[in-house]
């Protein structure tokens, strides 16, 4: 499926300019935030974005950490990998996203950062 195909669960530390810009382009994202999921780990948002068969998007790499080294069920994952926060850049580090038109596949990850875009497909059972 192409990345404007995909359903998306927004961590709580995306910022609600970022869920917004992905809406405005049609996306279907909910956001943790507005579902009052406020400390939920990110073990229990991924089984939530796996159940509900959405990419789970977020800046905290741990998330990668659980799924790689520890063998948790994900359907999929966007890190936004930047130092930079501010929702207009993080915007335009999105753009990279909203321009891709390769196929995925549930069970990758996708890493995007201000230089790359990296796309591992993981091994599911």
């Amino acid at each position: 499926m192409k990345f404007k195909n995909l359903k998306i669960l927004a961590d709580e530390n995306i910022s609600p300019k970022i869920v917004n810009y992905f809406r405005e382009n049609d996306l279907d994202v909910i956001d943790v935030k507005e579902q009052g999921w406020y400390g939920k780990t990110d073990e229990e948002l991924l089984k939530i974005s796996y159940r509900e068969k959405r990419f789970f998007l977020t800046h905290d790499s741990d998330c990668g950490t659980l799924i790689v080294h520890q063998g948790i069920n994900f359907y999929g994952l966007i890190y936004i990998r930047v130092k930079n926060l501010n929702p207009e850049h993080v915007k335009s580090i999105c753009n990279k996203l909203l321009n891709l038109h390769i196929d995925l596949e549930p069970g990758c990850i996708i890493v995007v950062d201000e230089t790359k875009l990296r796309i591992r497909q993981m091994n599911r059972n």
